[in-house]
């Protein structure tokens, strides 16, 4: 089945801008990121290869871009060619199609480059689930306990509530679960050693197999 694309005008634009970049740069850009030994899976580092041949407006734009376009590719379950073809089609001006038309093979040579391939597959696998935490946090309270009449604190309790925010297909939801100390203490406990059995498995999958690996979300300023 042929794919159908219909950019809005501002995603026209920003795409169009790309053609603005001087094409042997591109072609040029092709041919580094083919050469990489060691494919970054995360995003700025990713850019910081582009930044070695582009300046970094350039650079920002151009992967924001090819990004999307590679996603386009996946979600679609196509070809880069069909979804280069697909665009030129969308596209109505003849001037703005020549414009594209001078881009469009370093966008698939780009789009069909391991590191671009790769990233483009790691955030869709971080991300592959039916709810994704927005945000989590935990609340203390202080809560009084009153004489039987209501008019004198006569102790307290701290109480701990986990809130946690998520969205799935549906929208937004919120869940808040009640903790006490020992729960809070499990959760911290639970915590740290996810993040060490994380690190583990990433050091010995990099050890033993020489092939880069990601933590989903993990710093980029992490020392190699």
């Amino acid at each position: 089945m042929a794919v159908k694309i219909k950019p809005n005008p501002d995603q026209l634009n920003q795409l169009l801008r790309c053609a603005k970049i001087d094409g042997e740069k591109l072609a040029d850009l092709v041919i580094h990121l083919g050469g990489l030994s060691e494919p970054p899976l995360v995003a700025d580092r990713l850019l910081d290869e582009l930044k070695k041949q582009l300046t970094e407006d350039e650079a920002e734009l151009l992967l924001s871009q090819v990004l999307s376009l590679s996603m386009l590719v996946r979600v679609s379950e196509s070809k880069s060619v069909d979804v280069m073809k697909a665009l030129r089609v969308a596209i109505d001006s003849p001037d703005q199609q020549s414009e594209w038309d001078s881009i469009a093979v370093s966008m698939q040579g780009l789009i069909d480059s391991t590191p671009i391939r790769l990233l483009t597959k790691a955030m869709e696998l971080s991300y592959d689930y039916a709810n994704l935490l927005r945000k989590a946090r935990i609340i203390t309270d202080l809560r009084p306990l009153f004489d039987d009449e209501g008019e004198k604190v006569e102790g307290g309790v701290v109480t701990h509530t986990l809130r946690v925010a998520y969205s799935s297909d549906d929208g937004g939801h919120e869940v808040s679960l009640a903790l006490d100390l020992q729960d809070v203490k499990k959760l911290r406990e639970q915590c740290d050693r996810a993040i060490v059995k994380a690190n583990s498995i990433r050091d010995e999958f990099i050890q033993s197999t020489k092939k880069p690996c990601l933590i989903s979300g993990e710093s980029e300023e992490r020392n190699e």
